[in-house]
């Protein structure tokens, strides 16, 4: 688990926070199409690397971070999914 939390700076960690819960805004939203959320999920990942490191450095870290909030909202559902076929 070190290595894996090595690849994100510690201060991206809430900008992950927040992109989660701006992607479950965006996912309640009927006029924005499902595809189109991880993208915007991006740029606002971008953004706030930019804005929090700077630099290349900053878009990779908000590429990451952006991963890191679909990530744990796919993971949930594919958790919560298969909970209920159990069930």
């Amino acid at each position: 688990m070190e290595q894996l939390t090595n690849f994100l700076a510690e201060n991206m960690y809430i900008a992950a926070a927040a992109l989660y819960v701006l992607g479950v805004f965006l996912k309640a939203v009927p006029k924005i199409p499902n595809w189109v959320i991880p993208f915007i999920l991006t740029a606002a990942g971008v953004a706030f690397g930019l804005l929090l490191i700077g630099g290349a450095g900053g878009v990779l870290q908000g590429i990451l971070a952006a991963g890191l909030a679909v990530l744990v909202n796919q993971g949930y559902k594919q958790v919560k999914e298969q909970v209920s076929k159990t069930e």
